[in-house]
């Protein structure tokens, strides 16, 4: 479900609001109101909004506290017009029946060896300490489920069954990783594309929420499962031979961009919603032991998992 929203600041919350995939709308059909309390005239037009609409708004870390002393719910109060920071505080504020489900996220590169399956695992690891968590590695390398810490069996068991394809056979093939945390999908082949489909549509049942780690965007295995899944996040560097791989690809209008070991706020002409820093020595330890990455590495990918639990509701 689309959210819409009343805005009322300046052409950085503009595309904060595009980045989230917000819906602009006029006062009586908005689902909530931004507002850039830095801005004199975005106050004005704010001044105008009916009383019941839920809001978020922005303020200078100068009169953070003063917003807080005037009782002003700390929940609904940013001091950035970041998407990361914006996302959860939008999410908590909307009514629950506006508020989009989010049950599947797909993670996807422009190329490969950006870390992508890297991502996935830490996401899903995160999600799953909330709710049951399935991963489904489609790439065929089997590297989700090293992260995970788990020896997945390969997609050509279940490829007899795809069109009849249930629940309990994707059951029978998971392996269960961490409380609330199964992976499907090992080494040697990837799944064949309606195999995938299939499996997207049975995890559903299995779990609350679907962690895909694709292959990389231009593969049929990745755009067959675009239209279908809740949510697309893009991991890329910012080296040359990336940025021009970004600039020429097809990407959905609300893919979250993700930068990877780099702090660059955009890549290509798009807007970057999170970057991960670089972190080699972190990275190093997870894998000695296979879990979860820490740091400021961890620090990101926490951000963004919080932002898809609230997105679940």
């Amino acid at each position: 479900m689309k959210v819409r929203v009343a805005l009322c600041g300046g052409a950085d919350l503009a595309a904060s609001a595009q980045t989230l995939g917000l819906t602009l709308a006029d006062e009586g059909q908005a689902d909530i109101a931004l507002i850039d309390l830095r801005d004199p005239t975005a106050i004005v037009r704010a001044a105008a909004l009916p009383g019941t609409l839920p809001r978020v708004v922005v303020v200078s870390e100068a009169h953070d506290e003063l917003v807080g002393a005037l009782g002003f719910p700390r929940r609904s109060v940013a001091t950035s017009c970041e998407p990361a920071v914006l996302g959860p505080l939008i999410a908590a504020a909307l009514p629950p029946a506006a508020r989009r489900a989010t049950r599947s996220l797909l993670v996807t590169a422009v190329r490969g060896g950006v870390g992508r399956s890297l991502l996935a695992a830490n996401i899903a690891r995160r999600l799953a300490t909330s709710r049951s968590t399935i991963g489904l590695d489609l790439t065929g390398s089997g590297v989700l489920a090293w992260w995970l810490g788990a020896n997945a069996a390969s997609w050509s068991e279940l490829e007899d069954l795809t069109e009849e394809l249930t629940a309990e056979h994707l059951a029978v093939v998971a392996s269960e990783t961490a409380p609330g945390l199964r992976v499907v999908g090992g080494a040697p082949c990837a799944p064949s594309p309606p195999l995938g489909r299939a499996a997207l549509r049975v995890g559903l049942e299995l779990a609350e929420l679907v962690v895909v780690d694709a292959p990389i965007l231009a593969e049929e295995r990745t755009r067959d499962l675009l239209a279908a899944v809740d949510r697309v996040l893009v991991l890329t560097y910012d080296d040359p031979v990336s940025l021009a791989s970004l600039d020429a690809a097809d990407l959905p209008d609300d893919v979250w961009l993700i930068a990877s070991q780099s702090a660059a706020m955009a890549l290509a002409g798009r807007d970057v919603f999170r970057a991960i820093p670089r972190a080699e020595g972190a990275i190093a330890a997870a894998a000695v032991s296979r879990r979860a990455v820490g740091g400021d590495a961890g620090k990101a990918y926490d951000e963004l998992a919080e932002l898809i639990a609230i997105d679940a509701g």
